[in-house]
């Protein structure tokens, strides 16, 4: 039973490897980032409407961190748009006209 399970987890460790190492997991991590920021985004607003701050008065939705950072990721900006671009086992760069391979 217990080596059943040590194969079994071996292959699927090795499948996911291959998927993220092939840049087909991507998507699905650009997905969990976005998902976690816009959290981030809804924890600060509810932050601040504890605080007494009501939102267009005292803050936009917009504006809050964490919002601004799912955006990012998004539009492929900031420092955590790495999220989106993966580029597989080599990884990916730029030219100087800002094509990336």
């Amino acid at each position: 039973m217990a080596i059943t399970f040590l194969i079994t987890s071996a292959i699927v460790a090795v499948v996911l490897g291959a998927a993220y190492m092939a840049g087909l997991l991507d998507p699905v991590i650009e997905q969990v980032g976005v998902m976690f920021f816009k959290a981030e985004g809804k924890a600060e607003e509810k932050k601040m409407e504890a605080q007494g701050m009501q939102e267009g008065q005292d803050f936009v939705k917009g504006e809050l961190r964490g919002n601004q950072q799912a955006q990012d990721i998004m539009e492929n900006r900031g420092p955590v748009s790495d999220l989106k671009v993966g580029g597989g086992l080599y990884g990916s760069y730029g030219d100087a006209d800002g094509s990336t391979r």
